[in-house]
């Protein structure tokens, strides 16, 4: 199992790099819109089908459903917030909202159609009262130690949850695979370097990639015991690819 631990230390910090060259390149809207794709929700869910079985991943997905409304109610706090604080009270009060959530999911056990429902409806709500975002300033010129920092951060993520998959179990696995990790590094660096208006920019880009993300999801629970892992998460790629497509013209 040792070059499964090889392709995780190689593939996450490449997808991290990759995004936020993307952000850099394209501004904070559309970079919110390509880091909103599931870079690492999906390796995370494709990790735990090649380790623990596609039945465990496909059990986690009505965690899941429910783990990603939190990262979508995380997006708005953060953005909502980060017009009166600095990152890190930012930060620590939106991952309170994250993991409230969670705690309340992980006790009230939801089948599938009634995730679908929920998390639809938490997507549609927050983008309604999304705030408003405006033209950001220009980019300031960013440190080093910036792209390795966010590589680090979400390796370890990726690492310490598909590690732990086994002992987690499929609830805690399912509301963690959403765990806003990437939304949470664009979120900080964004607003420390660039401060609340390109913050706001990049959530909102994110959350409108929120329709294809939850088709991913639903996608796994029911590809994965149909077909092989690979050809199930290359289906589940290029269908989230064409899904978000749709929604690029609305960071306009």
């Amino acid at each position: 199992m040792n070059y499964i631990f090889l392709i995780k230390l190689t593939l996450m910090p490449l997808l991290i790099a990759g995004v936020t060259l993307c952000v850099r390149r394209w501004g904070a809207g559309l970079g919110g819109w390509i880091g909103g794709f599931p870079w690492v929700a999906g390796p995370i869910s494709f990790f735990m089908a090649w380790e623990q079985g596609p039945d465990f991943a496909a059990d986690t997905i009505p965690s899941a459903l429910m783990g990603a409304v939190g990262t979508f109610f995380f997006a708005y706090s953060y953005a909502a917030l980060s017009r009166r604080w600095s990152w890190l009270p930012t930060l620590l009060a939106s991952y309170r909202v994250f993991f409230f959530v969670a705690i309340v999911s992980f006790y009230f056990t939801t089948p599938l159609l009634w995730g679908i429902a929920v998390s639809l409806s938490a997507l549609s709500g927050v983008l309604y009262f999304f705030p408003k975002p405006t033209q950001a300033d220009a980019a300031p010129r960013q440190p080093r130690f910036d792209i390795s920092l966010r590589m680090l951060v979400a390796t370890l993520f990726v690492l310490l949850l598909t590690q732990a998959a086994e002992r987690l179990g499929t609830e805690w696995s399912g509301l963690l695979t959403p765990f806003p990790i990437m939304t949470s590094t664009l979120a900080v660096f964004t607003h420390a370097q660039q401060g609340s208006t390109a913050t706001i920019r990049i959530m909102y880009g994110l959350l409108l990639t929120g329709y294809g993300f939850l088709t991913f999801l639903v996608g796994v629970y029911w590809l994965l015991p149909l077909l092989p892992i690979g050809w199930a998460y290359l289906i589940l790629l290029i269908g989230t690819l064409a899904l978000n497509g749709a929604t690029v013209r609305l960071i306009r």
